[in-house]
């Protein structure tokens, strides 16, 4: 009898990577491949590849090493980010078979076959603003019981740290009604939540309509219960849309907005396009309306320049604002963007001081905000079941686990929070 092919894949960086590999993930099974654990032997490895820091560009590289070792006689991928940089450098990589670009992915499948039938390395890099094909890496792509659904790609803020736009290139929308078509599809497929996701989120727009419009018509679906908007940049959050999350009873109160830094002179340095006192007006403007609005961030420490006056702070910033979690990044000089030959660097061992320091203000605002919900009635949905336990997420996006049976997953429940039920 013959044996379906095994195909495996391993996704590092953001979630739209992670919703791309899921909508590859499902493309394989339709064309009759096994998923299997990127950890076992396999016919076809795949890393979809990040690369906005080095530790991930590290990453990528041993993941590759260590498929192919594991699994000498299939074919190695190389795709994303990292090959969009440097595609002459991932070519080079030992036992690379194939390597895809960013706007490349979707043709993984004619790549594995046109490399099963000639043998030779097949190199697909396409220039990232030259494209403009409304293509298959729009698809929909689903995890447990969240479906991620891309509606946007690229970004051209091109701040100066960042390696994203040349990695993505410029913004590309994903159309309308093909949008919210797919949506209805996986809410009757059974996903409870979707999750809109894209580089610069925003910046959605298609014929007219933005994410505001997107929004209100996927409030429309019967069967969709939750709608969770991923990271979006401070500009692009408009107040009409903070006022539509507040009235609406599908949008979770739940906001990602990245602030890098708490110091004017390191934001200018960076060219983000606001100053903290902008950052700050937007935050009260969320909680003017959502009093009890779950406010993450990302932060950078070790920016060029950034003295321990800098970061001091930024410390006192982000515990002014109170934000609800943080995710802490050391700056990593990526070649070809302007931060890059800026003076004055940081050392490795200043970042690490700079974000262990911010690591345990993260635990204890993590800790102050989950308090505020003890002892209240949350709806949870129970997104998996492992050992007994249920685990899942509140509107705020607070972790939850609770002894439970695995009949309850994919279903929304209320429970009274109590300390130990909320993971940290």
């Amino acid at each position: 009898m013959h044996r379906p092919p095994r195909i495996s894949f391993y996704t590092l960086g953001c979630k739209l990577n992670q919703a791309e590999t899921a909508a590859l993930e499902n493309a394989a099974e339709a064309k009759g491949y096994r998923i299997v654990p990127f950890s076992e032997i396999s016919d076809v490895m795949v890393v979809n590849s990040c690369t906005v820091t080095g530790r991930a560009d590290r990453k990528t590289r041993q993941a590759l090493y260590q498929a192919k070792r594991r699994s000498p006689e299939g074919t190695l991928v190389l795709m994303g980010c990292y090959p969009q940089v440097d595609p002459g450098r991932s070519a080079q990589i030992s036992g690379v078979d194939i390597v895809l670009g960013t706007r490349d992915k979707f043709d993984l499948f004619p790549a594995i076959e046109k490399h099963r039938h000639t043998g030779r390395q097949q190199v697909l890099v396409s220039p990232v603003n030259n494209d403009r094909r409304q293509d298959p890496a729009f698809v929909a792509a689903t995890e447990r019981t969240r479906a991620f659904l891309k509606v946007q790609e690229g970004c051209n803020n091109y701040c100066t740290f960042c390696i994203v736009p040349y990695a993505r290139g410029n913004p590309v929308s994903r159309e309308f009604e093909n949008t919210v078509s797919e949506a209805r599809r996986l809410a009757e497929a059974g996903y409870k939540e979707i999750v809109l996701s894209g580089v610069d989120i925003g910046a959605y727009h298609d014929r007219g309509k933005d994410l505001l419009d997107l929004v209100c018509a996927l409030e429309d679906i019967s069967k969709l219960y939750r709608i969770r908007i991923s990271s979006i940049e401070m500009n692009t959050l408009s107040d009409a849309l903070i006022r539509h999350i507040a009235a609406s009873g599908k949008v979770m109160p739940h906001f990602h907005l990245s602030l890098q830094s708490g110091s004017d002179a390191i934001l200018r340095a960076m060219g983000r396009k606001y100053t903290c006192g902008d950052f700050t007006r937007k935050v009260e403007t969320i909680r003017k309306y959502i009093p009890d609005a779950s406010v993450g961030t990302d932060v950078i420490v070790g920016f060029p320049g950034e003295s321990d006056a800098m970061f001091i702070e930024t410390m006192a910033y982000i515990n002014t604002i109170a934000f609800s979690y943080l995710h802490i990044f050391r700056y990593s000089s990526r070649k070809g963007t302007p931060a890059a030959a800026m003076e004055h660097p940081v050392s490795e061992n200043r970042k690490k001081e700079r974000a262990s320091l911010l690591n345990d203000t993260d635990h204890l605002l993590r800790e102050k905000y989950a308090a505020r919900f003890f002892g209240t009635q949350q709806p949870v949905l129970w997104e998996r079941f492992e050992d007994g336990i249920l685990y899942g997420h509140t509107p705020h996006y607070l972790q939850v686990r609770i002894p439970g049976q695995a009949k309850r997953q994919n279903t929304i429940s209320k429970i009274v929070l109590k300390k130990d039920d909320i993971i940290l």
